[in-house]
């Protein structure tokens, strides 16, 4: 049996704030490996406004490989048009099936090229990185992972660089059957900012020092905290007032291509349609429907998403007013100049959500928060223009 304990065995935080602590890092098992999965070329998609079908392909990464090793243990972080995981190298079979399935499925049903790759700990670390994992718990039993250490981020380089990509990217083939997506839902219609605007943040220190990198971190949040409110979930897009669900809902026909597996479209198409029918009128008066309390789940949704969340670049989605952009933007602007960080930083009205279902009953089910219109994927090109100015690749560096 595959030992997946590495990451339940990390002590928890229950502040995002405490994440940065360098004590609160561990460094993950050498002989594990770096799941790497991003749709390439995602900017048509945006441009036709199509980011809420790339979010659901990301979200998918994570379900996939969950589903495929029958466990949520493996850490992971959702990038917005991708993911990140570290699983046991004994899974890596089933996982890279669950892949290629998945590929298949965003290359034929949504005309998306997922590209995969899988890097092994020991490389990253061969070349001066590292790969250190800290544990946020969002609410009891529902805990997200942040990666720091520098090996997640060379392991994207070298998924990308055309010197290494052959060797660590998945290779070109397809597998009989459909993904297993069970739990992967798009119910939900865009939050709006209650605010003004909603700014999807990428922020990457500047510092090769480990703890210089996370002290950097630890005090832009301290400040960022204080424009926007005693604590960090005065930020958070996901509330009561921005929380809406139609029907029929608008991802439905996505969630239905998804996640039909062996049921075939149109049957899943019309569980869906019941399932989301019951959930509005739940919703709508406020009444319990199985395991669904909308009252209690609309709460729990404010808690367990990952608006805020870091692998090696702190990635955020805030609702702010608009002078507190203002103010955000200043802050930003003095780190860098500072030499203190890069940043990426975009600008839009909406906020998407992702989600997962696990036990609603044992209230475990979490959110993937993305900002709309382009969200991180248009921030990082931000991020990149800066990063441009003075660093070199990371391949290059180690």
């Amino acid at each position: 049996m595959v030992d997946s304990s590495f990451f339940n065995n990390i002590p928890k935080n229950s502040r995002f704030i405490d994440v940065f602590d360098e004590h609160n890092f561990f460094p993950a098992p050498d002989d594990w490996i770096i799941v790497i999965a991003d749709i390439q070329s995602s900017t048509r998609a945006i441009a036709t406004g199509r980011y809420k079908d790339v979010n659901m392909i990301g979200g998918a990464v994570i379900c996939a490989v969950q589903n495929a090793t029958g466990t949520r243990d493996w850490p992971f972080v959702f990038g917005g048009d991708g993911a990140t995981l570290l699983i046991a190298p004994g899974v890596l079979p089933e996982v890279e099936a669950a892949l290629v399935r998945t590929r298949s499925m965003a290359k034929n049903d949504f005309d998306l090229e997922l590209r995969v790759g899988f890097v092994p700990i020991c490389d990253v670390r061969e070349r001066g990185a590292d790969v250190l994992v800290s544990r946020y718990e969002v609410s009891p039993g529902n805990c997200l992972a942040m990666f720091g250490g520098g090996g997640v981020e060379l392991a994207e380089e070298l998924i990308k660089a055309d010197s290494a990509a052959t060797h660590y990217s998945v290779a070109d083939y397809s597998l009989p059957h459909l993904p297993d997506l069970s739990g992967l839902s798009c119910r939900w219609e865009s939050l709006q900012s209650q605010k003004g605007r909603i700014l999807c943040l990428l922020v990457k220190p500047q510092a090769q020092d480990f703890q210089r990198r996370q002290s950097i971190l630890s005090h832009f949040l301290t400040e960022l905290t204080a424009l926007t409110g005693e604590d960090l979930s005065q930020a958070n897009p996901v509330c009561e007032e921005s929380l809406c669900i139609r029907w029929p809902p608008t991802g439905l026909v996505a969630e239905a291509k998804a996640t039909r597996a062996n049921k075939g479209y149109w049957r899943r198409l019309a569980e869906i349609y019941s399932q989301s029918l019951i959930q509005w009128i739940s919703d709508h008066f406020n009444v319990q429907a199985g395991h669904y309390h909308a009252k209690r789940y609309r709460k729990e949704l404010s808690r367990n998403n990952d608006f805020c969340r870091f692998d090696d670049v702190l990635r955020m989605v805030i609702d702010c007013s608009l002078a507190e952009v203002v103010q955000i933007r200043a802050l930003l602007d003095q780190l860098h100049a500072a030499g203190d960080i890069d940043f990426g930083l975009f600008e839009t009205e909406q906020a998407l959500m992702t989600c997962l279902l696990f036990d609603l009953e044992s209230s475990q089910h979490l959110h993937f928060i993305d900002g709309d219109n382009g969200g991180f994927s248009t921030a990082a090109t931000a991020l990149k223009q800066q990063l441009a100015l003075h660093e070199k690749p990371l391949a290059e560096r180690h």
